[in-house]
Order: C-alpha cells, then structure tokens, then sequence
C-alpha cells in the first residue's frame, strides 16, 4: 500500500499543472525580490483616477484578431524581430530541406510525413504547454490568479490573470515566456536528433514561431505608446482587455 500511495504521488508530482506549480513556487521569491517597485504598481482603481490615467482601448476578446492584425501592421521593434526570426527559420527550413534531399539524408516521403509531424507538434501539441506558460509568467508577475480560454470559432486560445494590472516588463514577460522556452526546446530537438526529426523540429519551431504572433502584436502596441505607460488588465466575466495609458501634466 505505501509503495501505492507513492507511485501515485509521483505521478501527481510529474502532471504539467504540478510543474507550473513548483516553479511558481520556486520563482517567484526572487522575482518579487528583485522587483521592489511592484507596490507602485497601479490597481483596477487607480486606473479610474482621470487626473493621472486614460482608458486607451477597449477589446472584447472575441476581437482580438482585429486587434492583432491593426497592430501586426506597424513596425516597431517587437514586430521587426517577429518578422526577421520567423523569416531567419524559414530561410533555414529550405536549406535544410533542399541538402537533406540532395545528399540523401532521407527521401521525399520521410520529408512529407515529418513536415506533418512537425505541424502537428508546433500547431496542436504545444497549444496546452504554450498557454500553461503564459499562467505561469503572469504568477510570477504577481497575479494571484490565472483562468483559461478559448474561442473555438477564431481558434484563439489565451491565458488571462482577472484583475491583474500588467505593465509593459510585466507583460513583455508574460508574451515572451512560452516563445523563448517551448521555442528552445525545437531547437534542442534540430541539434540533438537524427536528420528526419532534425527536420521536423524545424518545421515545429517555425509553426510555433508563427502562432506566436498574437503575442507579439500586442507587445508591438506597448512599444508604440513611447511617451507614456501603458498598463493593461483582464475582466474575464465580461471576457474584456482594458488599455489605460498615463496621462501626462497638462495633458
């Protein structure tokens, strides 16, 4: 029975969600040690205060798209990265497939059926790990509480902290997290395997790159706002994003 319990318990211990967990747990002393300014951070009340901020957008999360696609348009620095990696991985992904048929590496098939593989591992597999990242940035941030969600129709799936203020560091990492980690690991996977998984992970890593785009854009719409700070908020009832900008003297 005892040897039972703790097979059991290890296997709790290995699940995705208990991973988050412990790194949250692990984490977040430091970050909050090295953040001292978090107690100046705007609350949801602050933010109503006109004298100091101005409610800049208002999104329902069903037009996110819309909203992704005005700002994937201007380019600012988080864009211009965007579009240079992803361009950098797609050059790569040619070459590599182009001297791996030419010098027999593997053939026509094996490339077809790991392209596939290597979609369905960038586009499907990842979806799960990908937002568990996103709740996993916003805890370390210093959200107390993180929920999950989907829009089946627009195949948008998101990670929101309700009630959490986020400013342009604490939401560049919550963007930037699940991009660098699970994008490292197709990396590892192009450098470690055999020639046709070598080719899979890339094409994994340029899906993923691509999907990553929603992210991206609205990092680009903090770095458009150069004069003033912008802090954003999620009310999930309403399943709304808030943008309010600083207001400056006499402004």
């Amino acid at each position: 029975m005892i040897f039972k319990q703790g097979k059991k318990s290890q296997k709790k211990n290995n699940s995705p969600i208990q991973i988050v967990k412990l790194a949250e747990q692990t984490v977040q002393p430091f970050v909050y040690f090295k953040n001292p300014a978090k107690e100046m951070q705007p609350s949801i009340s602050d933010l109503s205060d006109e004298t100091r901020f101005r409610l800049l957008k208002k999104i329902n999360h069903k037009e996110i798209v819309h909203f992704v696609i005005e700002n994937m348009r201007s380019l600012n620095g988080p864009m211009v990265f965007y579009y240079l990696f992803n361009l950098l991985i797609l050059l790569l992904v040619v070459y590599f497939g182009f001297i791996s048929i030419y010098n027999g590496y593997f053939g026509w098939l094996t490339l077809l059926t790991h392209f596939l593989a290597g979609i369905f591992f960038g586009m499907i597999v990842v979806i799960p790990f990908h937002e568990l990242l996103h709740g996993l940035a916003y805890k370390i941030a210093g959200a107390s509480k993180v929920k999950y969600g989907a829009c089946f129709k627009q195949m948008i799936f998101y990670a929101a902290a309700p009630g959490f203020v986020a400013g342009k560091r604490q939401f560049s990492l919550v963007a930037l997290l699940p991009f660098v980690t699970l994008n490292l690991v197709f990396i590892a996977g192009f450098i470690l395997l055999e020639p046709a998984w070598k080719w899979a992970s890339l094409i994994a890593l340029l899906s993923h790159s691509s999907l990553c785009i929603g992210d991206f854009a609205l990092m680009n719409f903090f770095a458009g706002r150069k004069n003033s700070e912008i802090f954003t908020f999620d009310d999930t009832e309403e399943e709304t994003a808030y943008f309010y900008e600083t207001v400056k003297e006499g402004g």
